[in-house]
Protein backbone atom coordinates (compact mmCIF):
# COMPACT_ATOMS: atom_id res chain seq x y z
CA UNK A 1 0.00 0.00 0.00
CA UNK A 2 1.41 3.55 -0.48
CA UNK A 3 2.10 5.89 2.05
CA UNK A 4 -0.57 8.34 1.09
CA UNK A 5 -3.43 5.82 1.07
CA UNK A 6 -1.95 4.00 4.55
CA UNK A 7 -2.05 7.46 6.26
CA UNK A 8 -5.90 7.90 5.60
CA UNK A 9 -6.82 4.51 7.13
CA UNK A 10 -8.65 4.17 10.65
CA UNK A 11 -9.76 1.80 13.28
CA UNK A 12 -12.74 -0.51 11.77
CA UNK A 13 -11.53 0.09 7.88
CA UNK A 14 -10.93 -3.47 5.98
CA UNK A 15 -7.81 -4.50 4.41
CA UNK A 16 -6.49 -7.69 2.91
CA UNK A 17 -2.79 -9.08 3.68
CA UNK A 18 -0.91 -10.58 0.51
CA UNK A 19 -3.09 -13.86 0.77
CA UNK A 20 -6.54 -11.50 0.62
CA UNK A 21 -7.56 -12.46 3.89
CA UNK A 22 -10.05 -10.01 5.59
CA UNK A 23 -7.98 -7.81 7.79
CA UNK A 24 -9.93 -5.28 10.17
CA UNK A 25 -7.92 -2.75 11.61
CA UNK A 26 -8.12 -2.07 15.50
CA UNK A 27 -5.35 0.07 16.22
CA UNK A 28 -2.88 2.75 13.93
CA UNK A 29 1.12 2.66 15.58
CA UNK A 30 2.56 5.68 14.20
CA UNK A 31 5.56 6.88 15.75
CA UNK A 32 6.17 10.62 15.76
CA UNK A 33 10.14 9.53 14.59
CA UNK A 34 9.34 7.14 12.05
CA UNK A 35 5.67 8.34 10.58
CA UNK A 36 6.94 7.30 7.08
CA UNK A 37 6.32 3.98 8.47
CA UNK A 38 2.60 3.20 9.96
CA UNK A 39 1.82 -0.25 11.14
CA UNK A 40 -1.43 -1.71 11.98
CA UNK A 41 -3.07 -3.73 14.41
CA UNK A 42 -5.99 -6.04 12.77
CA UNK A 43 -7.67 -8.81 13.19
CA UNK A 44 -8.95 -11.88 10.79
CA UNK A 45 -12.70 -13.35 11.00
CA UNK A 46 -10.63 -16.37 12.99
CA UNK A 47 -9.85 -13.76 15.86
CA UNK A 48 -5.87 -13.92 15.26
CA UNK A 49 -4.20 -10.63 15.81
CA UNK A 50 -1.83 -9.32 14.38
CA UNK A 51 0.18 -6.12 13.42
CA UNK A 52 1.24 -5.08 9.60
CA UNK A 53 3.15 -2.80 8.38
CA UNK A 54 1.56 -0.78 5.86
CA UNK A 55 3.91 -2.16 2.87
CA UNK A 56 1.87 -5.13 3.91
CA UNK A 57 -1.53 -4.12 3.41
CA UNK A 58 -3.63 -4.15 0.50
CA UNK A 59 -6.86 -3.27 -0.55
CA UNK A 60 -9.62 -5.37 -1.97
CA UNK A 61 -9.21 -4.25 -5.53
CA UNK A 62 -5.34 -3.72 -5.06
CA UNK A 63 -6.09 -0.28 -5.78
CA UNK A 64 -2.95 1.87 -6.39
CA UNK A 65 -0.40 -1.04 -6.37
CA UNK A 66 2.08 -1.64 -9.40
CA UNK A 67 1.84 -4.80 -11.64
CA UNK A 68 4.80 -6.35 -9.88
CA UNK A 69 3.08 -5.95 -6.55
CA UNK A 70 -0.52 -7.20 -8.25
CA UNK A 71 1.27 -10.08 -9.32
CA UNK A 72 2.33 -11.28 -6.23
CA UNK A 73 -0.48 -10.70 -4.47
CA UNK A 74 -2.28 -13.08 -7.17
CA UNK A 75 0.65 -15.76 -6.98
CA UNK A 76 0.79 -15.60 -3.09
CA UNK A 77 -3.33 -16.31 -2.83
CA UNK A 78 -3.35 -19.05 -5.64
CA UNK A 79 -0.02 -20.66 -3.49
CA UNK A 80 -0.75 -20.46 0.15
CA UNK A 81 0.01 -23.83 1.25
CA UNK A 82 3.76 -23.28 -0.12
CA UNK A 83 4.06 -20.82 3.02
CA UNK A 84 3.04 -23.38 5.23
CA UNK A 85 6.64 -25.11 4.72
CA UNK A 86 8.43 -21.64 4.15
CA UNK A 87 7.65 -19.00 6.04
CA UNK A 88 9.73 -16.15 4.82
CA UNK A 89 7.20 -13.89 2.82
CA UNK A 90 9.68 -10.64 2.29
CA UNK A 91 12.40 -12.99 0.66
CA UNK A 92 9.63 -14.54 -1.61
CA UNK A 93 8.37 -11.17 -2.22
CA UNK A 94 11.33 -9.54 -3.08
CA UNK A 95 12.33 -13.05 -5.60
CA UNK A 96 9.18 -13.01 -7.02
CA UNK A 97 9.03 -9.00 -7.85
CA UNK A 98 12.50 -9.75 -9.35
CA UNK A 99 11.90 -11.98 -11.31
CA UNK A 100 8.56 -10.31 -12.67
CA UNK A 101 10.67 -7.56 -13.48
CA UNK A 102 13.55 -9.26 -15.27
CA UNK A 103 10.63 -11.56 -17.53
CA UNK A 104 9.44 -8.12 -18.61
CA UNK A 105 13.28 -7.26 -19.99
CA UNK A 106 14.07 -10.60 -21.21
CA UNK A 107 10.82 -9.71 -23.08
CA UNK A 108 11.49 -6.48 -24.39
CA UNK A 109 15.41 -7.93 -25.65
CA UNK A 110 13.76 -11.10 -27.47
CA UNK A 111 11.73 -8.89 -29.65
CA UNK A 112 14.19 -6.57 -29.71
CA UNK A 113 16.17 -9.11 -31.56
CA UNK A 114 13.52 -10.83 -33.14
CA UNK A 115 12.53 -7.68 -34.80
CA UNK A 116 16.35 -6.93 -35.67
CA UNK A 117 16.32 -10.41 -37.95
CA UNK A 118 12.97 -9.51 -39.87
Amino acid sequence: MRIDLANNLRVGDVVYNCFMDKLTIISLHKDDEDIKNPFFGTISKTLNITSYSYKDLYFEDLYGESDDEKSWVMWAKDNKDFFDTFDHIETMKEIYKLAFCHGFEYKKKLSYEEMMEK
